[in-house]
């Protein structure tokens, strides 16, 4: 049996419902788990419904509470004290663990069914002890102790933390994410992640050498993206060939070339890294390059599926949740970005035979391929 409070119990969710699948996704997040605990010192055991993180002498058990918030696929996690099924030893601990300066709700459940006792018992025994010794006991207070009667031993435990829900990361295969130094695309990132898709960025730059953009703010940004993913890679590309290119022809369409030229060269890169989705930022109508018919005009028929996971996002919505994982800070520092191109009266209903025609007219493709040449690709370390 556990000692009390050396144990962390994780449950996951959504792959739950995977029937056949369920083991392909369980051994995924089983890794994601362990590699998000790296260097903490604890032991990571699969069970058939969960998982029990083992808090060795050593090891930081906050810190390895707050790793456990980045990883996809957790519905939710809990440090646990065990103790045997007996009646007496369960209604001790669970009122040992309460504290008479706040109100606790009391939830039990006995998966375990040849015992003597139901969990509406062990419900009222808890309650009756804490009444009787003082503490404050409430159906509808916030503060809850779960009791979990299993075979062979009790998991209680009151710090019930929320998950990150969602798929982990890389059962859904790769993803190219394209990468800008705005707020958007590493929440757009992030929230691919939440779909099961390892990311491979690609941060198209407007330096002279790709050795500057690696040292900028995005290896900062790179950085907080891999809490969520562990170790990644980002490809840099410089913008120059593209600008050379369409210089003084482009006009009030430069802006939707661009986009053009960016997804095809996301292209290349997912087929050298056998991706099948390519990630963006882009949410409708937010600037000109992003309203329906620019967005029409700057795809083409492909072999790869493009995902907008902000598509119906609000600018606010964005920020906030930029915010929250903490990519907003270093978004909103001072960059040159390329996907910023200030075109005069940018045309917002560009049609697809013209965007083709420019596109054509200005060399672009010997531009992508002189781009692809100059490009190169960083490893992203966890932070």
């Amino acid at each position: 049996m556990m000692k009390p409070g050396n144990v962390i119990v994780v449950h996951f969710g959504e792959i739950w419902l995977k029937g056949r699948n369920r083991s392909y996704f369980v051994g995924i997040l089983l890794e994601n788990i362990r590699g998000a605990l790296k260097g903490t010192g604890c032991v990571v055991q699969k069970m058939r419904d969960r998982f029990i993180v083992k808090i060795e002498k050593k090891a930081d058990k906050e810190k390895a509470m707050d790793l456990l918030s980045t990883v996809f696929g957790i519905s939710w996690y809990a440090p646990v004290t065990t103790v045997g099924n007996d009646m007496e030893e369960i209604v001790k601990t669970a009122v040992s663990m309460m504290d008479k300066k706040k109100t606790y709700r009391v939830a039990a459940s006995r998966t375990y069914k040849q015992l003597q006792y139901n969990s509406m018992d062990i419900t009222r025994e808890v309650i009756k002890e804490a009444i009787a010794k003082g503490y404050n006991v409430d159906k509808d207070a916030a503060d809850t102790i779960y009791i979990n009667v299993m075979k062979g031993e009790t998991m209680l435990y009151s710090d019930k933390r929320q998950g990150a829900y969602g798929l982990p990361v890389g059962c859904s295969g790769k993803a190219i994410v394209l990468l800008s130094g705005g707020i958007d695309s590493p929440v757009a990132a992030v929230y691919a992640m939440k779909r099961g898709l390892l990311p491979i960025y690609l941060h198209i730059h407007a330096f002279p050498k790709n050795s500057t953009a690696e040292t900028s703010k995005m290896r900062n940004i790179l950085q907080a993206l891999s809490r969520y993913s562990g170790q990644s890679k980002c490809y840099y590309a410089p913008a120059h060939m593209f600008q050379a290119a369409v210089l003084g022809k482009a006009d009030r369409l430069e802006l939707v070339l661009f986009k053009r030229f960016a997804y095809k060269l996301a292209e290349e890169v997912a087929k050298s890294e056998k991706a099948k989705v390519i990630v963006t930022g882009e949410s409708l109508g937010q600037v000109a390059s992003q309203t329906a018919s620019n967005l029409i005009a700057t795809e083409h028929l492909s072999e790869f599926f493009m995902m907008r996971p902000l598509i119906g996002f609000d600018k606010q919505e964005i920020v906030n949740e930029a915010k929250r994982l903490g990519t907003y800070e270093l978004s909103i520092k001072e960059y040159p970005d390329v996907c910023s191109i200030n075109a005069k009266n940018p045309l917002t209903s560009a049609r697809r035979n013209i965007v083709d025609r420019l596109y054509e007219e200005c060399g672009l493709d010997e531009a992508l391929e002189r781009t692809i040449e100059k490009s190169t690709a960083v490893t992203i370390s966890k932070r």
